[in-house]
């Protein structure tokens, strides 16, 4: 059964909810967390508190975009996208057990060679409209289910994924599925989270908390 794979967000995420927010999410069982700020100066104390917090639920936590900075907090886990360092100096950086996704956009050959350079997941997307990123190429549950066939390891998919639309990945069965806005709508972080998860295994929502 796939995961939610959890990102932050400077704006919905704001730097004095963000430990509240992540133990929350965390409380759900979500296993993987990335920290994702694109400032141009990250809270180093606000990201190693977050990492010792998904330590102690025995969570992943994965830095994205920047190698440096999680070598830095003492982080083994990062997303790399195309503008990033390459996954072998990753590895060289952060250590031969670095745990290290890649994303691959709507590319399978991408895919293919980040497997070959030891990739420990990919990622694809947008598989929907994304409000956090608007712009970003489009990728067809097509590429996700061809992905799922011809390569040997954990697919993550990402993009506009909320409760209208997440059911609608199961036929393709992704091992990850990221998701952003979703999670911190109306701030109601737990119940969202419950309605996804039970999206996943069950096709529906849970009922909510006044039925």
């Amino acid at each position: 059964m796939a995961e939610i794979y959890a990102i932050s967000d400077d704006i919905l995420m704001p730097e004095n909810l963000a430990l509240e927010y992540t133990r929350e999410i965390l409380e759900c069982g979500v296993k993987f967390f990335q920290f994702r700020s694109k400032k141009a100066v990250k809270n180093e104390k606000l990201a190693s508190e977050i990492l010792n917090l998904c330590e102690k639920f025995g969570a992943k936590f994965i830095v994205n975009d920047d190698v440096k900075f999680a070598k830095k907090i003492g982080a083994k886990a990062v997303h790399l996208g195309k503008d990033d360092e390459g996954i072998k100096e990753a590895f060289e950086i952060l250590g031969k057990d670095a745990y290290v996704g890649v994303s691959c956009y709507n590319d399978i050959s991408l895919a293919i060679n980040a497997a070959k350079n030891g990739a420990s997941y990919v990622a694809f997307g947008s598989v929907f409209t994304s409000p956090t990123k608007p712009n970003a190429p489009k990728c067809g549950l097509e590429v996700v289910k061809e992905a799922k066939q011809i390569l040997n390891l954990p697919i993550c998919v990402i993009g506009g994924v909320n409760e209208t639309n997440i059911g609608s990945l199961s036929h393709v069965k992704p091992d990850l599925i990221a998701v952003i806005s979703a999670i911190y709508k109306d701030s109601n972080i737990k119940e969202n989270i419950k309605n996804l998860q039970n999206i996943i295994k069950n096709g529906y929502p849970s009922l909510p908390r006044n039925m």
